[in-house]
């Protein structure tokens, strides 16, 4: 395996592992830049597979959540090992994407500390938030990104800004509506659980989510959240789920990998735990949703 689940990685380091990926599977994996950070980070996404419809794994939307990005190329370093054994048929037509970090700023910051971001005014701004910086989740201008995306429940706040006035929900959008994509699901940390429920779309809609989520829990282990629990706090809406689910009308789900009990900043340990509970879930959702 090229990444090694017992180490923390820079962003930099990430983007090596996906570039030697490509240069080691050109014919089944493809690479590219969907967008910039503020700070001018590239956002890379890796489409695997042979076909061009596929599902999305997205990661690193909060740069706390540091476990997921590497674990999600870890996973996609499994599937090109084993393309030619297990997952052959249904990859030579269709495809998975993985964008494992969309915040590259608040994933460096989180890992290496605010002289992660070149931008003298950004890193100044990131510090007079007076948050240590291995529990920051904000991108390089102190905007959750998480609560950036148009949707029905979209409230602004302090740290939401104005839907999409990020250049990572920018890019994450442009991508969305430039490629053909069958479903979405964004790793979070924490709470070993997945949400599924959509209140502002219909019963058949949430019908489909149930039953996708229940598959996926039952090869995780994890929790199924509560439909009340989807926006229990009243300001937890303009998520990426909510914009997808509500534009594109396919499935979305958000996986919260990691105990609930877990500390900022999150242990390397945790890494190899969530390896092994998700490892099968990204060529399982593509199956199911194949159904």
């Amino acid at each position: 395996m090229l990444i090694n689940l017992e180490e923390l990685h820079s962003y930099n380091s990430i983007l090596s592992v996906m570039i030697k990926l490509h240069n080691n599977y050109p014919s089944i994996l493809t690479i590219t830049s969907i967008g910039r950070s503020h700070d001018g980070r590239e956002i890379l996404c890796v489409r695997l597979g042979k076909g061009k419809c596929g599902p999305v794994m997205l990661g690193g939307v909060h740069g706390r959540e540091r476990v997921n990005p590497i674990v999600l190329v870890a996973i996609l370093a499994r599937y090109c090992e084993q393309y030619d054994s297990k997952y052959i048929r249904e990859l030579d037509d269709y495809c998975i994407y993985f964008i494992p970090v969309l915040n590259p700023d608040g994933y460096d910051i989180a890992v290496s500390g605010f002289g992660a971001i070149t931008g003298e005014l950004e890193r100044q701004y990131c510090q007079s938030l007076h948050i240590p910086w291995e529990k920051y989740k904000f991108n390089a201008r102190g905007i959750d990104i998480n609560r950036n995306f148009r949707s029905a429940n979209f409230v602004k706040t302090r740290h939401s800004g104005g839907c999409f006035s990020e250049n990572e929900s920018l890019a994450f959008m442009n991508f969305c509506q430039e490629n053909d994509t069958m479903g979405l699901i964004d790793f979070h940390s924490r709470g070993e659980s997945i949400y599924y429920h959509r209140s502002q779309l219909s019963e058949e809609y949430n019908t489909r989510q149930f039953y996708l989520a229940g598959k996926l829990a039952g090869i995780t282990g994890y929790s199924m959240n509560m439909p009340f629990e989807e926006n229990i706090d009243g300001v937890s809406g303009g998520n990426s789920v909510n914009y997808y689910s509500e534009t594109f009308e396919k499935p979305a789900l958000t996986i919260e990998t990691v105990t609930e009990q877990a500390e900022f900043p999150l242990a390397v340990e945790y890494q190899g735990d969530v390896y092994l509970r998700i490892k099968d879930v990204p060529i399982q959702f593509l199956f199911h949703l194949l159904r």
